[in-house]
C-alpha cells in the first residue's frame, strides 16, 4: 500500500493557475494553427537544405558522416519517445 503525499506539502499555493489574464491553451486555435505552420516550414527547409548539400559535396566521406549523423538523430529520437 503507498500513502499519497498532499500535493500542498510539496508545491506552492497558485503551481497549477497561469498569470492572470492569460489566455489559456486551446488545441486548434488560430495561434496553434500558425505555430504549427513555422514548425513544419521550418521542418520541411531544413530536410531540403540537408539534401541540397547532400547533393552538393562530392566528396563521399563527408556526405556518409552527414547521413550516418542524421540516422543517430532520428535512432536516438526514436528510443526517447
Amino acid at each position: 500500500m503507498s500513502k499519497e503525499i498532499p500535493i500542498k506539502d510539496y508545491m506552492q499555493a497558485g503551481w497549477d493557475s497561469g498569470p492572470t489574464d492569460c489566455h489559456p491553451y486551446k488545441r486548434g486555435s488560430r495561434h496553434n494553427k500558425i505555430g504549427m505552420i513555422i514548425m513544419w516550414s521550418f521542418y520541411i527547409i531544413i530536410i531540403v537544405q540537408v539534401l541540397h548539400a547532400i547533393t552538393i559535396i562530392p566528396f563521399f566521406p563527408i556526405t556518409f558522416l552527414m547521413l550516418t549523423f542524421g540516422a543517430y538523430i532520428l535512432f536516438q529520437g526514436w528510443i526517447a519517445r
